[in-house]
């Protein structure tokens, strides 16, 4: 008798450590994640590095991916929280004030400057808006490490 029930507790560990395996399996294994290239570049305003700007790159469809350029004009994107990067493919490029409410002055006050002492609210150069509002930035991302620098000019 005691055969039959060691025989019976280990059929059932066994059943319970193989369900227990299949569980894990489905776990993590596929994400609805887009494939994501990694971004960086730098950003000029007139040949000078564009310091404290947003950057961001809005796929044709689904989640932007963003970045601020520090005191060189370089900057890295996110895709979501800590996974840096964007989405593969076709991306529109913004360039903009990092300031709540600069986005609309510098797109009215950036196309109409007529040299690169025009600044915004902030101090910083206005950007026109065929580089944020209505930017006519496109680049396309590609799985692995991508290199994209702007040169933007107030002309």
């Amino acid at each position: 008798m005691s055969f039959e029930v060691n025989w019976i507790r280990r059929s059932c560990a066994l059943i319970i450590l193989n369900l227990s395996i299949l569980l894990l399996q489905g776990c993590g294994g596929s994400s609805d994640q887009p494939e994501l290239g990694e971004v960086t570049g730098t950003i000029t305003f007139n040949k000078q590095p564009l310091v404290g700007v947003a950057v961001v790159f809005q796929p044709e469809n689904g989640r932007p991916a963003r970045g601020m350029t520090n005191a060189e004009g370089k900057y890295e994107l996110t895709y979501i929280r800590q996974t840096k990067g964007s989405k593969v493919g076709p991306n529109r490029v913004e360039i903009a004030p990092s300031e709540e409410g600069e986005e609309e002055e510098a797109a009215v006050g950036g196309e109409e400057a007529e040299s690169s002492t025009k600044k915004s609210k902030s101090g910083k150069p206005a950007i026109p808006a065929r580089y944020n509002v209505r930017s006519e930035l496109k680049v396309e991302v590609k799985p692995g490490k991508n290199t994209f620098d702007f040169d933007l000019e107030s002309k």
